[in-house]
């Protein structure tokens, strides 16, 4: 019984640490930016994601045979998640961070994502609504009016502002859809070469988008620095952080994995003050906690009877 809490605990770190990866990814981006055009951004980040993950991929046994063994049938759902939630996420979420705050992206991504997704999988999945439910999308609506009142006050460019954070919406709808297409595919396959291929596709898709900047790059200019950032974009943040994510879904069951993700927030903007000195407004943090409040409302469960099924669902959707 020991040995098994403290298996535990490790995969308990490892979620913590890969909350701290994504959390951080704003920022980043953010500091990206700054030295490239949006679209070169999200490609370097997700080639890089690409050779890492399939090196993760391939160095294991279960890994090479997984990733060989997909059927045809597959491929063209795993391709539109390449589309929605890599290519399309990803070119909302550098454009977002390149218009707004790195610590508005990390507070309204991780806290609508997972409501858009439960409103589509009532339309598309004809799931049930619960009362609690219904409680819950109220709560994170008066959040979200209450967090872009709260961005408007006397410093800073608003209108530009308010843009990015109608990109970061965007990237909540695209992870949404993402969720609910892959619902079916992540049902059969294992996620991590699902992942992996999803990030391939997604990043030769930004590849192609991101060729008429290409040229507008100073590539000479860009220090050591910078490649240190997309080297930890990519491996940490992506790579790594997907394979902790999913090791902990293994050994814990999604339903005690997701509520990790309330860290995100957290420290999405513990490292943006820090590294970018940027700050929100006393309104938008009480929005925060008035969003993650609803979050939780919308994911608890109401019956532990149907505990394992749902997690038997819930580990094949989250990402």
């Amino acid at each position: 019984m020991k040995k098994a809490s403290n298996n535990d605990f490790i995969y308990y770190l490892l979620l913590l640490v890969t909350m701290v990866f994504w959390g951080s990814a704003f920022t980043g981006a953010k500091l990206v930016v700054g030295q490239v055009p949006p679209e070169v951004g999200a490609f370097l980040r997700f080639g890089f994601a690409a050779i890492f993950m399939f090196l993760i991929l391939m160095s294991r046994k279960t890994g090479r045979n997984d990733a060989r063994s997909i059927e045809k049938k597959y491929w063209i759902p795993i391709v539109l998640l390449g589309v929605t939630g890599v290519a399309l996420y990803n070119l909302f979420f550098f454009w977002g961070v390149s218009y707004s705050f790195a610590s508005d992206g990390s507070s309204i991504v991780p806290t609508i994502s997972p409501v858009v997704t439960t409103i589509l999988a009532i339309i598309f999945l004809k799931n049930k609504i619960t009362n609690r439910q219904i409680i819950g999308l109220v709560i994170c609506l008066v959040g979200a009016t209450f967090y872009f009142f709260g961005m408007y006050h006397p410093t800073g460019n608003a209108s530009h502002r308010l843009l990015g954070n109608v990109f970061f919406l965007a990237c909540a709808c695209c992870w949404g859809v993402y969720t609910i297409l892959g619902n079916k595919v992540l049902a059969v396959l294992k996620p991590l070469p699902v992942t992996a291929y999803a990030t391939l596709v997604g990043a030769i898709i930004l590849g192609v988008i991101s060729l008429p900047k290409l040229a507008d790059v100073s590539w000479s200019q860009l220090g050591s620095t910078f490649w240190l950032l997309q080297i930890y974009l990519g491996f940490f943040c992506t790579a790594l952080a997907n394979w902790f994510y999913y090791s902990g879904v293994k050994q814990l069951g999604a339903s005690k994995a997701s509520t990790f993700m309330y860290f995100v927030p957290i420290n999405g903007l513990w490292i943006s003050m820090v590294f970018l000195q940027e700050s929100l407004t006393s309104v938008q943090l009480i929005a925060i906690v008035i969003m993650l409040v609803g979050v939780w409302f919308v994911n608890k469960k109401k019956k532990k009877k149907n505990r394992i099924k749902e997690n038997k669902i819930n580990a094949k959707t989250v990402s």
